[in-house]
């Protein structure tokens, strides 16, 4: 897939519904962004909870973190953000 897009006055661009969909990225999500050694941006979407534990390898974790379990994850995740 390719497509071409313009990049607005505050330099902002439209990432496809399509590759949104395809990276798990939601309207108020965040994306990493990084540029490779043959100039090009290259987006990724952040690692959620259970993907950090899969990464850790815990066999003592529950395959899906429980809603206190993630509204944890998610206020340290904002307080990461902003320092």
């Amino acid at each position: 897939m390719s497509y071409t897009y313009s990049i607005t006055s505050k330099g902002q661009i439209t990432i496809p519904k399509e590759f949104r969909k395809k990276l798990g990225l939601d309207k108020l999500g965040k994306a990493t962004l990084l540029v490779n050694d043959r100039n090009e941006i290259v987006i990724t979407a952040p690692k959620g909870l259970s993907e950090v534990r899969a990464l850790l390898n815990k066999p003592t974790f529950k395959d899906k973190p429980s809603k206190r379990e993630q509204t944890i994850g998610a206020e340290l995740a904002k307080k990461y953000e902003t320092s």
